[in-house]
């Protein structure tokens, strides 16, 4: 790399609301347990919305709480229409929207329209009318099968063994990215979006500001259904969490992101009312593509408003890794057109404190390198939320919280429970929220769903909450400082990169990385910095936040 500075790229487009909103994803299983069943639930939510409002948070996406059998803790949905019991029940939907409302949050309903549960009414009656089933039949995706009696091709699911399932009573088979009980909707029927134009129009009455869109590169498959490729997969030092080893063989050329799957977007969007609040429903889709181009098409004008960009979420701690992964946020958009959403964690993916600190942890104790990759997760995260679009929060970053080593025997994730590849498992992510240091760590009463992890090396809730300079007060003062600037900043930014630095210039705001050595600070006033400090320079490990004179040239 040259030790000269060298502009990657900038980018120009139009904003909305939403456009550097700040949105907290709840685990509702995880966050806290309002009944002392040892569940997560709204009410238990609802009764903490304050730690979100002191964060200073401008949405909550809540994962979803649908009616469901509980294959896939949730995303295998039986009812999209109503809330599980386990959850509270629709009436503390309503009180928990009302209550966001009031304290200025706006509410995120996560759906799952690639699949539905095969307890779905619709999958009961396709089973019903059979192989000869004009209209529930035509709701999933069915193919005789192959010349050997086998499946219909060699695709596989994500969650272990082919993704196709035979039907005895109609010598077909049924096909399912993820668990045979996670049947795929065929989106090619007109049928299944006007069902689901229905069902999101029911939650905007509800309340909901919005929704997350599970696997939205997913809903269309090769019409033709032929074999995928097969693909010799490296090895990966960085764990590489939520799919079996066995489903990374395949390039997934057939199964995903076909073309005319983003158009399904355009429809949708196009087809739904204004929220309650009288403004057009977000919707923020799951694209999890490696493709940053591919990726664009989900938020060209008219379809998604943004889109989540995977290439920041597993970088490694150098200068080239994440200006790599920022490069497509700082490509020239079309107007109207939506914006790449980005994020460290989520209950899907390892935790950022643990993955980024995993070249220290030689040199560090256990407890010492935990810190150093919850530093360096802050570092990243304050690049990333200067970068135009929504930063997506997972509950427990603001905490610095680590990986949780789940014991197999008390393992949830069917991907450890079915497949026994407990390594690719994503319970790492999903214990219980620890509000404080006791026994129950303040989640419930009651034995958990799954047990506590370690607590993150700065504390609980409760043990960082007001200690200056802790892991959550540095959250918080950052968020105060980029609500405070992000409404007078332009959408145009240059991501730059030399010398283990990263720089994201937008207008008079530079971020500053270092991932390398010591460096003097442009001319400025510092707005905010990750590390405690006051020097006029950034150090290895640390970003700053640097108000200057100049513009974004």
């Amino acid at each position: 790399m040259s030790t000269q500075t060298e502009p990657a790229a900038r980018v120009t487009g139009a904003g909305s609301t939403w456009s550097d909103a700040i949105v907290y994803e709840v685990y509702l299983r995880s966050f806290a347990d309002g009944d002392g069943d040892g569940v997560g639930d709204l009410p238990g939510l609802a009764a903490h919305l304050s730690h979100l409002r002191a964060l200073g948070v401008d949405a909550v996406w809540l994962t979803p709480f649908f009616p469901s059998p509980g294959h896939d803790h949730g995303y295998d949905v039986s009812d999209y229409t109503d809330v599980d019991t386990t959850f509270g029940g629709l009436a503390a939907f309503e009180e928990l929207v009302a209550a966001a409302h009031a304290q200025g949050l706006r509410v995120l309903v996560d759906v799952v329209p690639n699949h539905t549960s095969h307890r779905h009414r619709w999958f009961r009656a396709a089973l019903a009318e059979g192989r000869s089933g004009g209209r529930y039949r035509d709701y999933y995706l069915w193919r005789d099968p192959a010349a050997d009696g086998g499946p219909p091709n060699n695709w596989l699911a994500n969650f272990g063994g082919p993704a196709w399932t035979l039907d005895p009573a109609s010598g077909q088979y049924y096909y399912h990215a993820y668990l045979p009980e996670q049947p795929d909707l065929n989106w090619r029927n007109p049928e299944v979006l006007a069902e689901w134009v229905r069902i999101l129009e029911l939650w905007l009455a509800r309340g909901a500001d919005g929704f997350r869109i599970d696997v939205a590169h997913n809903l269309l498959k090769h019409a033709a259904y032929p074999d995928n490729p097969e693909l010799d997969v490296p090895t990966d030092g960085r764990t590489p969490v939520g799919r079996v080893s066995a489903a990374r063989r395949l390039v997934r050329a057939h199964d995903v992101d076909q073309d005319g799957a983003a158009d399904i977007f355009a429809a949708l969007r196009a087809a739904l009312p204004l929220t309650n609040a009288g403004e057009p429903p977000f919707l923020l889709g799951e694209t999890v593509l490696d493709d940053p181009d591919r990726v664009a098409r989900y938020v060209a004008p008219g379809r998604l408003h943004a889109a989540m960009w995977f290439g920041a979420q597993n970088v490694a701690f150098n200068a080239a890794d994440i200006a790599a992964a920022l490069e497509p946020g700082a490509r020239p958009l079309d107007p109207g057109a939506g914006r790449y959403a980005w994020f460290l964690s989520n209950h899907d993916r390892a935790r950022p404190a643990s993955r980024l600190a995993e070249d220290g942890a030689d040199r560090l104790a256990e407890d010492g390198a935990a810190r150093l990759g919850a530093d360096r997760a802050l570092a990243v995260a304050a690049v990333l939320m200067v970068m135009p679009g929504p930063y997506v929060l997972y509950q427990g970053e603001e905490l610095g919280a680590v990986d949780a080593d789940v014991p197999v025997d008390l393992a949830r994730d069917p991907i450890a429970v079915r497949a026994g590849e407990a390594a690719m498992a994503r319970d790492r992510a999903r214990t219980p929220m620890p509000w404080t240091a006791e026994d129950g760590r303040g989640f419930s009463a009651a034995t958990p769903w799954l047990p506590h992890g370690q607590l993150p090396p700065a504390g609980s809730v409760a043990d960082q909450s007001g200690v200056p300079d802790s892991h959550l007060e540095r959250w918080r003062s950052m968020v105060a400082a980029w609500r405070a600037h992000r409404g007078t900043l332009p959408t145009a930014v240059e991501v730059l990169m030399d010398l283990g630095l990263v720089r994201v210039r937008r207008g008079p705001l530079t971020a500053v990385l270092s991932t390398g050595p010591e460096a003097p600070l442009p001319a400025g006033t510092t707005l905010w910095r990750s590390l405690p400090g006051d020097d006029d320079v950034v150090r290895p490990g640390e970003t700053v936040w640097r108000l200057t004179e100049g513009r974004s040239r």
